[in-house]
């Protein structure tokens, strides 16, 4: 087996140990030569490395990580997937660590059978969209069950802020403003 095959078995196959040194974090998006913008909670890492990233005692903070040579053709790091990132060791002032894991399903849901999973991302996007948390998780669940329109109604009104805190939506579209489609519908004779 050469080296790729041992690299994609380690990719696929190892489970996960987040520490202090190397948390579980969230991908914001790619920002180009192999670096990643990533939020991190300040509660999984230790004083040292949440100091060094934000000034004012947040609760979460952003930071650049690379993904190292070995990993370059072997896994495709995505906006919205957890990564494990070694933060004690910053690369350079404004890389603040190294990919060590992309964490695929079957990974995360190991951290998760065995309470390794960090609480602080269960509540993400409900902070995102401006919900309570303890009530946000209710009506995820209710909206997914086929409850009534307005329960998902609101959801998508929540994506939008979402977009916002991810540093807004697809690039590649240009953004819909409703109240233009309404002005235009009623400039309209009939």
């Amino acid at each position: 087996m050469g080296r790729g095959k041992y690299t994609e078995q380690e990719a696929l196959d190892a489970q996960p140990e987040p520490t202090l040194e190397r948390p579980v974090v969230r991908v914001l998006g790619p920002r180009g030569q192999h670096l990643h913008e990533v939020v991190v909670a300040s509660s999984l890492v230790s004083d040292e490395i949440s100091r060094r990233h934000s000034s004012s005692g947040q609760a979460w903070f952003t930071t650049l990580v690379q993904l190292p040579p070995k990993f370059r053709s072997v896994v495709w790091v995505k906006r919205g997937r957890y990564v494990l990132a070694d933060l004690a060791n910053p690369l350079s002032d404004k890389i603040g660590g190294e990919i060590t894991m992309v964490l695929m399903a079957a990974q995360e849901k190991h951290l998760m059978q065995n309470n390794q999973w960090p609480a602080q991302y269960d509540d993400i996007w409900e902070m995102a969209s401006g919900q309570d948390p303890s009530t946000a998780g209710s009506s995820r669940s209710a909206a997914g069950d086929g409850a009534d329109a307005s329960s998902s109604s609101s959801d998508d009104a929540g994506g939008s802020d979402m977009d916002e805190l991810l540093g807004g939506g697809n690039p590649n579209r240009r953004p819909i403003d409703d109240d233009e489609s309404d002005s235009s519908s009623d400039d309209r004779i009939d």
